[in-house]
């Protein structure tokens, strides 16, 4: 991965490494980030937004440009997404959203956004939460994990809940890909070559492909968003529960010839 730029001048409130970085007080576009799809070889370029008014309570409304579907989360406070998609939603906080390309987010006082936007994709539109108080799956060291936004096709980006219970001293990992998102509640740090940074609710943070780290907590949990470009895991045109389930004489349908694979799709 390729750290291409940081818009805004870096103050002492973030903390930057090859392995990690962290934003405390922001508005804006954050950093560029690009990787390379392993499934496909072809380039993913994901941006980083964060919108808050707690540090400058004058403002108000923020932008995220079209050209690529955005992925976000309310913090703190609450919003209201509108795009060209349908119509606006108001979130509260602990919501998460999906949007098929640039949103306005209008926030409420005292309101924290954060938005990973997948550059030259065209995701679904899809709201939920809150997020519950653990994940649904295991995770690695005791820790369990949430699929918010499942990737439509193999291959697409997907969103997550991470949840740390206390005295958690994760193993120390990497990821191939971008992983960026906030922390949404509890207290912790993330340890990293370079140092520890403390973490609590509002911080935006990213970790660049094979950017060494793990998340440590002590007597609090420790609940995260994570953003991923793209996954090794998702649905097919032959593999997924509609298909699946769908027999005829006794045996799965086989739509890869025939009139079945003339089907028109969205997205490829």
């Amino acid at each position: 991965m390729i750290y291409v730029d940081h818009l805004e001048r870096r103050s002492a409130t973030e903390t930057a490494s090859e392995h990690f970085s962290a934003w405390y007080e922001y508005w804006g576009r954050l950093g560029e980030f690009h990787d390379v799809d392993a499934l496909t070889g072809k380039p993913l370029v994901t941006r980083l937004f964060g919108f808050e008014n707690c540090s400058v309570s004058e403002r108000r409304r923020g932008e995220v440009p079209a050209g690529g579907s955005s992925y976000g989360y309310v913090m703190q406070g609450s919003a209201t997404i509108s795009s060209d998609q349908g119509a606006p939603a108001g979130l509260e906080e602990g919501m998460w959203f999906t949007s098929p390309d640039g949103v306005t987010v209008d926030l409420t006082a005292d309101s924290r956004v954060v938005v990973s936007q997948r550059v030259g994709f065209k995701g679904l539109r899809a709201f939920g939460g809150p997020i519950e108080t653990a994940g649904r799956l295991r995770y690695i060291d005791l820790c369990s994990d949430t699929l918010l936004a499942c990737p439509p096709l193999l291959g697409d980006p997907c969103l997550n809940h991470l949840h740390f219970p206390p005295r958690i001293e994760q193993t120390e990992h990497t990821h191939p890909s971008l992983r960026s998102g906030a922390i949404a509640r509890g207290q912790g740090c993330c340890e990293t070559p370079a140092g520890r940074s403390e973490l609590a609710p509002g911080v935006i943070f990213s970790i660049p492909a094979e950017g060494r780290h793990r998340f440590v907590t002590e007597d609090r949990t420790l609940d995260v968003i994570a953003y991923h470009p793209d996954s090794d895991w998702g649905p097919t045109d032959q593999e997924h529960p509609m298909i699946n389930r769908t027999w005829i004489d006794g045996k799965k349908l086989d739509n890869s010839s025939g009139v079945h694979a003339e089907a028109d799709v969205i997205g490829r």
